[in-house]
């Protein structure tokens, strides 16, 4: 073979391979396979290729009649991963939500020994979003909030109504009545400022994005919630 023939060959195997390796990014984010994702399921294992089963779960062991089907070296698990860990995702939901149920009865309980301005706190909790993160709004009255910013980012929970809320450190404030709310706490403060002023009874929806797995903070770079892990130390 040629000097040329083998370049082009070399080219043309090179191309192949990009377009390989371009085909199964593709097909990666297809099946939800992204770099959240990709961290979610590192430490997983596929213990049966018939039903399912991983080592994370949510299904631990296999349920197969005939006994454990264990891939080969050669399959692919990645779907079957994946899968697995938007399971855990949607119960992990559900157990978050039923908690925040249990805690809204247990402050429910308790508000009416509070005095009168605080006892008109309603904390019901509305839930949205998907994935690793979940909108959760809370029902301030007007007045002191009882938590501390930095940026969008609560960094300290100070007092009530806050504490008896439920709003936790880590939590990033989304929008103030209805309204976004920037990643600047100055800017924040007039715009609750403003709310309050305009409003001034009653109470004021507050929606934070919440992680819903343990281990996961939020990234101010690339306004995500990722794995505490994945930060390499200051």
């Amino acid at each position: 073979m040629s000097r040329a023939a083998a370049l082009a060959d070399r080219k043309g195997s090179q191309k192949a391979a990009i377009a390989a390796k371009k085909a199964e990014h593709e097909a990666d984010l297809a099946m939800g396979l992204n770099a959240t994702m990709q961290k979610i399921i590192r430490d997983d294992e596929l213990l049966c290729t018939v039903c399912g089963a991983t080592k994370l779960g949510p299904e631990t062991k296999c349920s197969c009649p005939g006994g454990r089907s264990k891939p080969g070296p050669d399959y692919c698990v990645k779907a079957q991963l994946v899968a697995a860990a938007k399971a855990r995702t949607n119960l992990n939901a559900a157990a978050a939500k039923k908690e925040a149920t249990r805690r809204q009865a247990e402050v429910q309980s308790a508000r009416d020994k509070k005095k009168a301005g605080l006892g008109q706190i309603d904390p019901d909790a509305e839930f949205q979003g998907d994935g690793i993160e979940l909108q959760v709004v809370f029902k301030f009255p007007i007045g002191p909030l009882g938590f501390a910013l930095h940026k969008n980012t609560v960094t300290d929970v100070t007092g009530e109504p806050a504490l008896e809320l439920g709003v936790k450190k880590g939590y990033v404030l989304y929008n103030v009545a209805g309204e976004p709310v920037p990643a600047d706490k100055a800017a924040i403060g007039k715009q609750i400022m403003g709310v309050f002023k305009e409003q001034k009874v009653g109470l004021v929806d507050f929606v934070f994005r919440t992680p819903i797995m343990d281990g996961f903070v939020h990234c101010y770079k690339c306004d995500k919630f990722q794995d505490a892990a994945s930060f390499e130390p200051a």
